[in-house]
C-alpha cells in the first residue's frame, strides 16, 4: 500500500483539524463571552491568583480572542491572522497559567494542542474549502 497516495486528501485533513479546533474554541469561550456576569469573575479570580497583570483586561482579551479566533478558523477566514493572535494567547496560557505553576501535563495538554494547531495553520494555511483559499 502506497501511503503517498493519501497526499491528495491533505485539504480534508486540514479542514477537519480546523473545524475540530475552531469548534472547541467557540464551545469553551461562548459561556464566558455571553454570560460574563456568571463566568468571567472566576476567570479573573484565577488570573489574579496567578499574579497576572491586569487580570480583567487579560480575561476579556483571552475569551474574545478564542471566540472570534474560533469562528474565523471554522470559516477559514483570515486564518493566518487569527492563528497569530491565538498563538500569542496560548503561549501566555502555557507559560503563565501552566508552566509557571508547575501544572501537570494533563492540565497543560489542551493549551499545548491548541498552540500546536495554530502554529500548523499559520505555516500551512487553512486549506480548501475555506474562504481564504476559495471554497472549492
Amino acid at each position: 500500500m502506497n501511503l503517498a497516495s493519501l497526499y491528495r486528501f491533505r485539504s480534508i485533513g486540514v479542514l477537519i483539524l480546523r473545524l475540530a479546533f475552531g469548534f472547541q474554541l467557540v464551545k469553551v469561550s461562548y459561556p464566558y463571552a455571553f454570560s460574563p456576569d456568571k463566568k468571567m469573575p472566576e476567570f479573573m479570580s484565577y488570573l489574579t491568583s496567578l499574579g497576572f497583570p491586569l487580570p480583567t483586561i487579560g480575561a476579556y482579551l483571552s475569551v474574545y480572542t478564542e471566540l472570534i479566533g474560533g469562528i474565523l478558523l471554522l470559516l477559514g477566514l483570515w486564518t493566518r491572522w487569527a492563528s497569530i493572535l491565538l498563538i500569542i494567547n496560548f503561549s501566555v496560557a502555557v507559560g503563565m497559567a501552566h508552566l509557571a505553576i508547575n501544572d501537570t501535563y494533563q492540565n497543560t495538554f489542551p493549551s499545548v494542542n491548541l498552540l500546536a494547531v495554530c502554529i500548523f495553520l499559520l505555516v500551512n494555511g487553512p486549506g480548501k474549502p475555506s474562504i481564504d483559499e476559495g471554497i472549492n
